[in-house]
């Protein structure tokens, strides 16, 4: 990513929320906030008349105005969610509420390291989850709808054009049914070094 724009990103989260520490122990928030953003720019249709991802190399002085403008509204709605969606888990609590969604992603891991499509898979999630107004790790949300379908159904023939528009249609629909869901949907498991 054009690091003018991470730059921009930085600053508006920063402003949004001062507690942060995005140089040091909050650098991941920034991480996933500039890979959020470059997906939104790639998978948004209103986006994509505005500016093209090849575009953000060479941004000008009088587009720095404008884009900065949607950047802030951009950062606004993205720190919504982030608050929406993101957890911090602490210590061992509500492990045991993953515990039996763990063990069926466990099932499907081996399924999931030999399939060929699942970029493919991944980027109709994540374009369906966007579209639908997931701006928050939109990425993760898609990986982890692609890994919930196949877990569901391990028997998908890909070679079968008929059932894999069916698996394919399958996930998209989870995708937005995720995106339609309130509430935390990324848990984060803080290090006690963290508060050191």
């Amino acid at each position: 990513m054009n690091r003018v724009i991470e730059y921009l990103i930085e600053q508006k989260i920063a402003m949004t929320d001062f507690s942060l520490d995005l140089q040091g122990s909050d650098r991941k928030i920034l991480q996933l906030a500039c890979k959020d953003f470059a997906n939104y720019m790639k998978f948004n249709n209103k986006s994509k008349s505005h500016m093209k991802p090849q575009q953000w190399q060479r941004i000008s002085d009088e587009d720095l105005a404008e884009f900065e403008s949607f950047l802030t509204i951009w950062v606004s709605k993205w720190m919504n969610k982030w608050q929406e969606r993101v957890k911090l888990l602490i210590g061992k609590q509500n492990k045991r509420r993953f515990c039996q969604e763990l063990k069926n992603l466990e099932k499907v891991e081996t399924l999931w390291e030999k399939l060929e499509c699942k970029k493919e898979l991944i980027e109709a999630a994540q374009s369906t989850l966007i579209n639908n107004g997931e701006s928050c790790g939109s990425e993760l949300l898609a990986e982890h709808a692609v890994k919930l379908e196949l877990a569901c159904n391990t028997d998908v023939d890909f070679a079968d054009k008929k059932r894999a528009l069916t698996f394919l249609c399958s996930i998209m629909h989870r995708a937005q049914e995720i995106a339609k869901n309130r509430g935390p949907l990324l848990f984060v498991e803080v290090n006690k070094s963290y508060y050191s």
